[in-house]
């Protein structure tokens, strides 16, 4: 099972992704990353990448530019994988 880590979870594609996910069995959202704290997707959301206390196999990026820095440093820091979609 493939673990995601979704940066930019709240947005309007975050959330289309975390929904397309809760339906398959070959993967799952571990953790999530934004400004906001939603406690209803079914998975911990931290502020930045410093907080992240889980492991993923792959980020998927739908967030803003201005958090690209801090997701390369964590990326490579953690040898995780990244699929930038913005």
């Amino acid at each position: 099972m493939t673990r995601i880590l979704l940066s930019g979870c709240c947005g309007r594609m975050g959330r289309f992704v975390a929904e397309t996910v809760k339906n398959r069995n070959d993967c799952e959202i571990v953790a999530g990353i934004d400004i906001v704290d939603d406690t209803t997707l079914g998975f911990p959301v931290f502020a930045n990448y410093d907080e992240v206390n889980v492991k993923a196999d792959v980020i998927i990026d739908f967030s803003n530019i201005s958090l690209l820095p801090a997701l390369l440093d964590y990326a490579v820091k953690t040898g995780t994988d990244v699929v930038l979609a913005t």
